[in-house]
């Protein structure tokens, strides 16, 4: 914190902060006529300060306007003495806080276990009166007045119904120690959004879970999604995540310019929404898209997700639902870069790139609502298979090195084989340079269907899909598929294989000469 009042005889102090992925906290002060001290927290938490308790705060550590005008010989003794390491409240230096500018911090950072309940007591109401974002002091003089800035601040924990802008980086440091069990089995977001009309814009900066582990390879599933559960809270104490997700859209709203970090899910859309110009890493799940109503409409468009879990998630949708994919790009992501499950998916002008797992997977669901996926524009899935010889996450999923297909087409975790899917390429679909096949269609998966719902793997007259320089087949089928060319010269590949014949396979024409 850099603050001033701009007179002649101001004081500047700072506060250093370093916050770490481990358990500590150093707050050091420094001062050109102070001496320099160092407070070590155990942890520091951010709580979203209410107004009603903000003042009261202001008052236990603050002077009213006029008692901010004593000279500055006396203010310094008092910094020194309510600033030792044996209190659990930094001092505060009551005349530099007039007009002064909060850097890098939202929300109200408290001090957790050094000296006791009331020390612990103190240090937060001390932190939150500098944090806050304004408030007044309650003198006798009955004078008031904002402090640092006014404007509303958005806290962790915050559900927002209109518009909110995010102007500084956000850090949430809630502790699963001093959870209760209700809270760990709710489903719960550093920010939910609600409404068609409710919009959150990050102006670019950060949201961020501090954790010590790693969300992206957390493997505890945290069971259904709207209902409390055991199993959430064991994935929340496993995993050290006292968030489930990052950003929480519900009911259509959006999301833009926001980078989230280190949630089971980045970005969670329930019941439709929008996430743009957005970026998603160190999730377990980039973004995750699941809808338990009908009819809802869900547009992902320029999002980066990286280091993941899984870049995209889409874990099944009612029939009539829509989700558009378009400007992704899914890299570098511990899983897959797609993983899409539902009944009218578009995918559009999209790449997903060097992912441990498969590129793109397309999880087939029963007959009644098969998985219906449409690739436009240029869509293409290249150098995906474990590459990093022995990674834990290769370990616990038993992954050789280069395992990662193109496009894969299998089967969902629940439920009894076949699992139906549907395919068509209206646009270019390009797989090249992956670990095993560019296609690969598994043997569980049915790409048939019947006479009331006809499946299969469509590349349409204007369309391509073209499956080059692959570690294994460029179209491998252990499955059940219909191949079908609607234009002329629609596939193109080298080697094809499998264990169904595929004598009956649509020309494919060479791949090109890489030399």
């Amino acid at each position: 914190f850099f603050c001033s009042d701009n007179s002649s005889e101001s004081t500047t102090s700072t506060f250093h902060i370093t916050i770490m992925s481990q358990p500590n906290v150093f707050i050091k002060q420094s001062g050109a006529d102070s001496d320099e001290y160092d407070v070590e927290l155990e942890r520091a938490v951010v709580y979203p300060p209410s107004p009603s308790n903000l003042s009261a705060a202001a008052g236990d550590i603050m002077n009213s306007p006029d008692q901010i005008d004593d000279d500055a010989a006396k203010a310094k003794e008092e910094r020194r003495a309510s600033s030792m390491p044996k209190l659990a409240s930094p001092s505060v230096n009551k005349k530099a806080l007039v007009g002064c500018t909060v850097l890098g911090v939202v929300g109200t950072i408290v001090g957790v276990a050094i000296g006791g309940a009331a020390e612990y007591k103190q240090q937060q109401n001390a932190l939150a009166a500098i944090n806050g974002g304004g408030g007044t002091n309650p003198s006798k003089s009955g004078k008031s007045g904002p402090f640092c800035d006014t404007e509303p601040s958005v806290v962790c924990g915050q559900t927002v119904t209109g518009t909110a802008v995010l102007n500084e980086d956000l850090f949430c440091t809630d502790l699963i120690v001093f959870s209760t069990d209700v809270v760990l089995k709710t489903l719960n977001a550093a920010i939910k959004v609600v409404g068609a009309d409710a919009v959150i814009d990050c102006k670019g900066h950060t949201i961020r879970q501090l954790t010590s582990k790693s969300a992206a390879s957390c493997e505890y599933s945290p069971g259904a999604l709207f209902t409390n559960s055991n199993k959430r809270k064991k994935m929340k104490e496993e995993c050290d995540l006292f968030y489930q997700a990052g950003i929480w859209l519900a009911d259509g709203a959006t999301a833009i310019n926001c980078n989230v970090e280190h949630f089971y899910d980045g970005f969670l859309v329930q019941n439709g929404g929008e996430v743009k110009k957005s970026e998603a890493s160190r999730n377990r799940s980039g973004v995750d898209i699941l809808d338990d109503i009908p009819g809802s409409m869900t547009k992902i468009s320029d999002v980066y997700a990286h280091s993941n879990g899984d870049g995209i998630r889409i874990g099944g949708s009612p029939m009539g639902n829509v989700v558009t994919i378009e400007d992704f790009m899914g890299k570098n992501n511990l899983r897959s870069g797609m993983a899409l499950r539902g009944p009218n998916i578009k995918v559009k002008d999209s790449t997903t790139s060097h992912n441990v797992g498969s590129g793109i997977r397309v999880v087939g669901m029963e007959i009644s609502n098969p998985t219906k996926v449409q690739f436009e524009g240029t869509v293409s899935s290249h150098h995906n298979g474990a590459s990093i010889p022995r990674a834990p996450i290769q370990i616990e999923r038993h992954l050789e090195p280069d395992s990662g297909y193109g496009v894969e087409v299998t089967r969902n975790k629940k439920g009894s084989a076949p699992f139906y899917s549907d395919v068509t390429v209206k646009g270019e679909l390009n797989t090249y340079q992956n670990g095993i096949d560019g296609l690969f269609i598994s043997y569980d998966s049915d790409m048939v269907g019947n006479m009331y719902e006809p499946l299969g793997f469509t590349v349409e007259a204007k369309g391509s899909f073209n499956s080059c320089n692959n570690g294994g087949y460029d179209i491998g089928l252990s499955g059940t598929a219909n191949f079908v060319d609607e234009g002329t010269d629609g596939y193109t590949c080298e080697t094809k294989g499998g264990s169904i014949d595929m004598t009956d396979f649509p020309t494919c024409e060479d791949c090109p000469d890489c030399e």
